[in-house]
């Protein structure tokens, strides 16, 4: 018993001080990378002027509006940049002719981002001037306390215009930006001839959704709907038939050149749990039941598939009309697509023959001659200026690969040199 006692003693020793030393430091310099520390900015000389931040494409009118306040700034040593990604120096040599024009693609960043780099890089109290149109909608999120000197010089340019116009549907629609609501009403007040619509059988369940998603699609593009349960002698631009039995051609014969005609298939049911694809979008709607789709034309173009890849709308333009089949009916017991907002969006292409970029329009922007919304530090008791902070995880990260490596080799040595022994 005693000499296992003096065994265990033996081997509670460190036998390897440096390796020992080396694991430590390993740890330890992996806990700094995650306090992430860094090296305090120095002081800086009294001469750093400032800088003048102007869009790179519209140096040449803004200079030629605001000459003077920018020669001045100048002769004092401020720096010309920039106001865009990495603040590159601007030369006033090329406001002479097209050269900003010319040069490389301007990557597009908002206020907030700008202002936040700025932040960043440049030193406490740095003054900046800022020669550029205020865009409320640049200002696309919460800014930071600021410790820059900003005079921001609001400038007005030639395609800043507060009203916007934007075509959707073959129809131009003017835009106006009311607070952070984007509102659009009709540029000609014109009103649209209605479309006359029928839908057969009109009492069913699957035309009350139909007409319910047509009258939404009515209202929001100002489009008046005139729908109709029977034929009555009125030219139709839409037939929408709900049945699988054949249209009489009384009715058939109702139908516009150009016209729109939507009907069911007259095939094979099929059960099946499935997505439903609207155009290139995956959406969520399960396609309860469909239709075999192997009976009929198969030069048809496809505009709805579900995930198998089966057809689920197709598209042929036939005797001057634009022929629809759907392979599915829409009601709760073949789909859910009925349910969805997407519903309505779903049914404009087949009325307009177009597919548009979305059932909302592009967003618009506006001036804002207020200043940004922006928390600025009060540094004027600050006397010293200082460089940015620099972030010090790189040198970290060389120093701990450095000591893994020594690591690695002395355990590899120590390892050997037991074996020999």
């Amino acid at each position: 018993m005693g000499e296992s006692a003096a065994a265990n003693a033996r081997n509670l020793k460190i036998s390897e001080w440096l390796l020992l030393l080396l694991r430590c430091l390993f740890f330890l310099l992996i806990a700094l990378l995650i306090a992430q520390p860094y090296f305090k900015g120095k002081a800086l000389p009294q001469n750093k002027a400032g800088w003048i931040l102007v869009h790179k494409k519209d140096l040449k009118p803004i200079y030629l509006n605001h000459q003077k306040t920018i020669d001045s700034l100048l002769k004092k040593g401020y720096q010309l940049r920039d106001f865009g990604l990495g603040f590159k120096p601007l030369n006033l040599k090329d406001t002479a002719g097209n050269a900003l024009l010319k040069d490389s693609i301007v990557v597009p960043l908002s206020y907030t981002s700008l202002l936040k780099q700025a932040n960043q890089e440049l030193p406490s109290q740095y003054p900046i001037w800022i020669f550029a149109p205020k865009y409320s909608a640049q200002l696309d999120d919460v800014l930071p306390t600021l410790h820059l000197e900003i005079n921001w010089q609001s400038v007005a340019v030639a395609d800043t215009s507060s009203l916007r116009y934007t075509e959707f549907l073959n129809q131009t629609y003017k835009a106006a930006l009311q607070k952070h609501t984007i509102t659009y009403s009709l540029a000609s007040e014109k009103s649209k001839l209605p479309l006359h619509v029928m839908v057969y059988p009109s009492h069913t369940e699957d035309a009350k959704y139909v007409k319910a998603a047509l009258s939404a699609i009515g209202s929001y593009l100002n489009q008046p709907m005139q729908f109709h349960d029977k034929a009555e002698g009125k030219k139709l631009d839409v037939l929408i038939w709900l049945s699988t039995m054949e249209i009489p051609s009384q009715v058939s014969s109702q139908l516009k050149n150009e016209g729109v005609f939507l009907k069911y298939a007259n095939s094979a049911a099929i059960k099946k749990h499935s997505s439903l694809i609207l155009g290139e979008d995956k959406n969520t709607f399960s396609t309860l039941k469909i239709r075999n789709t192997e009976v009929d034309n198969p030069t048809a173009e496809v505009i709805w598939r579900d995930g198998f890849g089966n057809a689920i709308l197709t598209v042929e333009k036939k005797n001057k009309h634009y022929n629809y089949l759907v392979y599915t009916q829409f009601n709760l017991q073949w789909t859910d697509l009925i349910w969805s907002a997407d519903f309505a969006p779903a049914l404009i292409p087949i009325l307009y023959h177009q597919q548009p970029e979305g059932f909302a329009f592009k967003q618009t922007q506006q001036i804002d001659q207020t200043q940004p919304v922006a928390i600025y530090q009060d540094v004027k008791l600050r006397k010293t200026m200082y460089a940015a902070d620099k972030p010090a995880n790189q040198m970290i990260w060389v120093l701990a690969f450095i000591t893994l490596l020594f690591e690695r080799m002395l355990s590899f040595r120590t390892k050997k040199l037991k074996g020999e022994k």
